[in-house]
């Protein structure tokens, strides 16, 4: 097992810059897909198609991030490809990934900065996609300590006895994921010019993508919001303890 990565959390969409262009549409509409919210979709009519943002100037972006889709089960790979011109001549091909599962993904790439943004989507049938971002990821300068647990998980839902007090069985609605993250010693530095402005333009008010540790457990991906709980005691002249609470689902 390699090291553990340092935390993620992914935010900052190209698609949210401007109103983004799809190819072709069947239902939901391209916008849908920059606004982080697990019940708005987007579907194309035809495949190949493209959803592509004008930034008005250029952005950069290292980060693929997509969640709840289905482009394993429709033979699909994504691109990620970026153009100074809309695309006329200049047609970078920035990443590539076919998915091998229909899990949520987070996927590097090399930094590169362009006006224009495009996602173009190849395979067999057109999916269904609900949160696609391109953007500069949010990672965190230090790991989470020993003690977390990603596996947590609360049910809600009604239990049901007889009249005599025998289980009948539960109806479950949900489980909930909840988490106080406590980071020890943070640069802060870091916290002042990083992270409480992404907190300010996005994070206190819309949802998010977690992940504790993409290189170990990849998989271990949550669409989270964060609550009202945020300190940053001062632990020496240059280090905070960063504390904030999430919640979202469970790890399905």
């Amino acid at each position: 097992m390699s090291m553990p990565k340092t935390p993620f959390i992914g935010y900052d969409n190209r698609f949210a810059d401007a109103v983004p262009v799809a190819s072709s549409t069947a239902s939901g509409a391209a916008a849908n897909l920059a606004d982080f919210r697990p019940y708005t979709f987007h579907k194309p009519a035809a495949i190949p198609y493209t959803v592509t943002v004008d930034c008005g100037v250029a952005k950069s972006a290292d980060k693929l991030c997509v969640y709840n889709h289905n482009l394993f089960s429709n033979g699909c790979t994504v691109e990620v490809r970026g153009s100074t011109d809309n695309f006329a001549t200049s047609d970078v091909l920035l990443h590539s990934y076919t998915p091998t599962s229909d899990k949520p993904f987070i996927r590097d790439f090399t930094s590169a900065s362009y006006r224009y943004w495009r996602s173009r989507i190849t395979g067999a049938t057109a999916p269904t996609l609900t949160i696609m971002a391109i953007g500069v990821g949010l990672e965190f300068p230090t790991g989470l300590p020993y003690g977390f647990d990603p596996l947590t998980s609360k049910v809600f839902g009604q239990i049901n006895i007889s009249q005599q007090g025998w289980p009948l069985g539960s109806a479950i609605l949900f489980e909930q994921w909840a988490q106080l993250l406590n980071f020890p010693y943070v640069p802060s530095a870091w916290i002042r010019s990083t992270f409480i402005p992404a907190r300010k333009a996005h994070l206190r008010g819309s949802p998010f993508l977690f992940a504790w540790d993409l290189t170990n457990y990849p998989d271990d991906i949550y669409l989270v919001m964060m609550g009202d709980n945020f300190k940053a005691p001062l632990k020496s002249p240059v280090y905070s303890m960063l504390s904030f609470d999430v919640k979202g689902v469970a790890l399905t």
